[in-house]
């Protein structure tokens, strides 16, 4: 019964940063803001979608004169 065990096989991790994934599709993350956030850039969009240009909404009206003018 006194039998030696193998030492068990280890994974060596490699130096450096530890590989960050994206939380929403699962992709490898590179940018640091991407890292900090959790979020890839394209499921960033998808969760917070740009909001309405301002300068977009704007139109011209017709009106008329200001009578006495």
């Amino acid at each position: 019964m006194d039998q030696e065990q193998p030492p068990l096989e280890t994974e060596t991790v490699a130096p450096g940063p530890r590989p960050v994934r994206c939380r929403l599709c699962g992709r490898p993350l590179t940018g640091a803001a991407s890292r900090r956030t959790g979020l890839g850039p394209a499921c960033d969009a998808r969760l917070h979608p740009a909001g309405p240009d301002i300068r977009a909404r704007r139109h011209e009206v017709d009106q008329e004169a200001l009578p006495g003018l």
